[in-house]
């Protein structure tokens, strides 16, 4: 139990904002794994496995006879013909089996009590497990991976959990927990940031092009690489609303090849990142971005995230956008024109990350980036909105914290700043930067501007808690409040912050919320004294007054 102020009373300040906190609660429903129904109508043959009771030699595959293994169950699935598909339905249990291949046209489907039974994905775990001494599975093109937990891979090279190639398979409602990539052998290059065995938990390479949604990715990890969750390389990955808590780059890097807490696109990769909750994740040493990094001509569109309590060694907490590569012993390549590489970043929220030198925790973009940055909330981060060498255009977002614009380029275009609140302090400003219609400080050049002002509605809730549960199950945390939440407040996927007193503490996001609990995506970092207070961020929705046209509108 956790001691108490009794004195303290939870507050509810203010009405719902319910234009973010709708917009919110709806994303995170749709956030994380969960049980989907299948329809067994689309497949020409579905077999059974079950670890439990079934049996590789006289099973024939029946809910009556399951295979035992998933690498029997899947050699009887054959080579189905274009058109066919076959499904594969895995109880629960343990699969500790050899690398497996996926094949083209034949589904996997885990979390099923017995061949023919209720399906529970949590209750029901199936795990691939990789034994801390081999990576999980190849993937395979037009296949699907559902409701399966990928545990323990371990492998000397690229992607421990799975190894996409090429292919473009789709992974749902799957979790990834506790996968690592070594670090390559006598590792001594002899440059910075160079390639090495990237992709913690999956790797994409080589026009990769998977759907991931709806996925848990949990305390995965890179000795030294890349993308300690998922890491894509020249390739196109469509990454929606899953959950990257936990995990962390660069355990034993000493060359700064480790970018990338949670996801790393790199190399000309593209693809989506929409609708995913990234919190707690890290990039050890001296490495960029705690949470996403995007790197050498990389441009995959960034919208509707929730980027929390992220920390990297060198530069950028939350988010990183660099175009240029890391280069020392060849020239720097032309800039690319606008329709070859242009970043959209839209409706994500940045807070409570950090970097080493607390300058750029929200975010870095450097390198002769292009973006376009919009309806973005960036606030309680340590080092706000750095922006350094690169072609801007930022339209109405909400810069609750410091910024700066430093450093330019003569091949770079100008930059153009329209519609966004500022609150400061403002930075050096550097760039070829137009400011117009802003709320800003008298310093910030251009104008005229609007004058700084809080014009967001008071919707945020704090109080006291009493206890605190982490679930290694689940990988979620709970905390228990000494009063009921309000009814009605839209909590699900807001930033919350706990710690000893009222001000201070870490950041994390609920994941759910009701009576007198509240549920935390991943774990706290082990403190000395236990938390007693929460407060969840308001969600700097507009008041009706604000002046039109400034500031960020989630939808």
């Amino acid at each position: 139990m956790i001691c108490f102020n009794p004195l303290r009373k939870l507050t509810f300040i203010g009405g719902v904002g319910l234009a973010l906190a709708i917009a919110v609660q709806a994303a995170d429903e749709k956030t994380g794994p969960h049980t989907a129904a299948i329809n067994l109508g689309e497949y020409q043959r579905v077999l059974h496995v079950t670890a439990a009771t079934g049996d590789d030699v006289l099973g024939d595959g029946s809910a009556a006879k399951p295979f035992a293994s998933l690498t029997h169950a899947l050699e009887q699935a054959g080579r189905p013909a274009a058109g066919e598909r076959v499904a594969l339905l895995v109880a629960q249990g343990d699969y500790a089996e050899p690398t497996i291949a996926l094949k083209a046209r034949v589904d996997v489907y885990g979390g099923f009590a017995v061949p023919g039974g209720e399906r529970d994905i949590h209750r029901y775990a199936t795990r691939l497990d990789g034994g801390e001494t081999r990576r999980i599975a190849f993937a395979a093109d037009d296949s699907r991976l559902d409701g399966l937990w990928l545990v323990n891979g371990r492998v000397r090279g690229k992607g421990a959990a799975l190894h996409i190639d090429g292919a473009s398979p789709v992974i749902t409602n799957c979790l990834f927990i506790n996968n690592r990539t070594l670090i390559p052998r006598a590792w001594d290059p002899p440059l910075l940031h160079e390639t090495a065995n990237d992709g913690g938990a999956i790797v994409c390479l080589n026009g990769a092009a998977p759907r991931i949604e709806h996925c848990l990715f949990y305390d995965n990890s890179t000795e030294c690489g890349r993308g300690a969750a998922i890491s894509a390389v020249q390739s196109a990955p469509a990454l929606r609303g899953n959950v990257f808590a936990n995990n962390r780059a660069g355990l034993t890097d000493p060359m700064r090849s480790s970018d990338g807490g949670a996801v790393s696109f790199f190399n000309h990769s593209s693809g989506v990142f929409a609708g995913n909750i990234v919190v707690a994740n890290e990039a050890l040493t001296k490495n960029d971005a705690g949470g996403v990094f995007v790197a050498l001509w990389s441009a995959p569109g960034i919208e509707d995230n929730v980027i929390v309590a992220n920390t990297s060694g060198d530069d950028a907490g939350g988010l990183f956008l660099g175009g240029q590569e890391h280069r020392y012993d060849a020239p720097l390549d032309a800039y690319p024109p606008a329709e070859e590489f242009n970043i959209e970043v839209t409706r994500n929220v940045f807070v409570g990350n950090a970097n080493g030198s607390r300058n750029s925790g929200a975010m870095r973009v450097t390198m002769e980036s292009r973006a376009r940055f919009s309806h973005n909330l960036i606030t309680e981060n340590a080092g706000g909105f750095y922006l350094q060498r690169s072609e801007i255009n930022a339209e109405r977002n909400t810069v609750w914290q410091d910024w700066k614009f430093v450093e330019d380029k003569p091949s770079l275009g100008p930059s153009r700043f329209t519609g966004n609140i500022l609150k400061g302090p403002a930075g050096s400003i550097e760039a070829r930067v137009t400011f117009e219609h802003n709320m800003a400080e008298s310093t910030v050049p251009g104008g005229p501007h609007l004058a700084v002002a809080d014009v967001f509605r008071d919707d945020g809730v704090a109080g006291d808690l009493t206890d605190l549960v982490f679930d290694p199950l689940t990988c979620t945390t709970t905390v228990t409040t000494r009063e009921a939440l309000p009814a009605g407040a839209a909590l699900a996927g807001r930033p919350i912050r706990l710690g000893d007193n009222p001000n201070g503490g870490q950041w994390r996001v609920v994941a759910r919320a009701s009576g007198n609990e509240i549920v935390l995506w991943g774990r706290l970092e082990a403190v000395t004294k236990a938390p007693k207070f929460f407060s969840v961020l308001r969600t700097f929705t507009l008041k009706t007054d604000a002046p039109a046209n400034v500031g960020a509108v989630v939808k």
